[in-house]
């Protein structure tokens, strides 16, 4: 579709600007500002391709940072707080990753959401969050007495070498110059501070079976990583990897499901009737399904 809230982009990796189409869905007007992290809306993300020059990823055209600015200040996510248990117990196990590199000091969540990572996480570290979402950060502050800002990643001023460990799950596959949010990263990083980062993997297995359908294209997602670029990125900001490796969730039974509203409604009907039959909705199931990576990286 055409539209003043799109614009062309160069590769953010490498600055190329030749690319070639991976996948496209016109973008419906609702998807342009459908922000939410609980969101059913997989298709819808417009046109997807890869740089031929350096492998990397993205949407183009894509949406303007101003109109992804204020799609998220505005974003209200009433159903991410139906996950509330699940969400801590998520958040405890990416701490025993990140307690393997950083035993305590000051920790920064960039995109903290509600704060059910941050709140676990204060029980070793000092925290304090960044959070796009005028209701996500109202809600983090208020549910449990955080220091979260609402401040746009690129106006906030945090004094350099200030955190000792930097967190970013499931954000950076959202922003419109990934690079520099790493380098900003980097930044506020005391030197050896870690960098902790979950995001989709398009590289994955499943990525490549499922292709145009794979769960990871959303019309919210315009930077799609895999292991190379990724490692590629966070190299050129400064950063050595530590650890890299796959990235399981546990959420209800009655959640993943609702996940598969999207694929043939056989499957949707089949695994809604096995969950009703053991009478599982709420039960907590673990998965990792192998395509969205975690990595811990050191600030050189």
């Amino acid at each position: 579709m055409t539209s003043p809230h799109l614009e062309e982009v160069a590769c953010n990796l490498c600055g190329g600007k030749r690319s070639r189409t991976l996948f496209e869905r016109a973008y419906a007007l609702e998807s342009l500002s459908d922000c939410a992290a609980t969101t059913d809306t997989f298709g819808h993300y417009g046109r997807i391709v890869r740089c031929v020059d350096c492998g990397f990823v993205y949407t183009n055209p894509r949406p303007t940072k101003e109109a992804l600015l204020a799609g998220y200040g505005a974003c209200v996510d009433e159903t991410y707080l139906e996950e509330a248990s699940s969400r801590s117990i998520n958040a405890h196990l990416s701490l025993n990753v990140i307690k393997r590199f950083a035993k305590g000091g000051r920790l920064l969540e960039i995109g903290c959401a509600t704060g059910y990572f941050l709140n676990a996480a204060r029980v070793d570290f000092e925290v304090a969050g960044l959070e796009p979402s005028e209701w996500a950060s109202k809600t983090a502050r208020e549910r449990f007495m955080l220091d979260v800002y609402s401040e746009p990643l690129d106006t906030c001023r945090f004094p350099s070498a200030s955190f000792d460990v930097v967190v970013m799950i499931d954000v950076v596959e959202h922003l419109t110059d990934p690079k520099a949010a790493l380098r900003c990263a980097a930044n506020w990083l005391k030197p050896g501070g870690a960098l902790y980062l979950v995001t989709p993997d398009i590289g994955s297995l499943s990525a490549s079976l499922l292709g145009a359908a794979w769960w990871g294209l959303r019309p919210a997602h315009i930077a799609y990583f895999d292991r190379d670029t990724m490692r590629r990125m966070l190299e050129e900001a400064g950063f050595e990897v530590v650890l890299e490796k796959s990235f399981g969730r546990i959420f209800s039974w009655s959640y993943w499901a609702s996940r598969l509203k999207n694929y043939p409604a056989f499957v949707h009907r089949a695994v809604l009737s096995f969950i009703n039959l053991l009478d599982i909705a709420d039960k907590p199931l673990y998965l990792d399904t192998r395509d969205s990576m975690e990595i811990c990286a050191r600030k050189r």
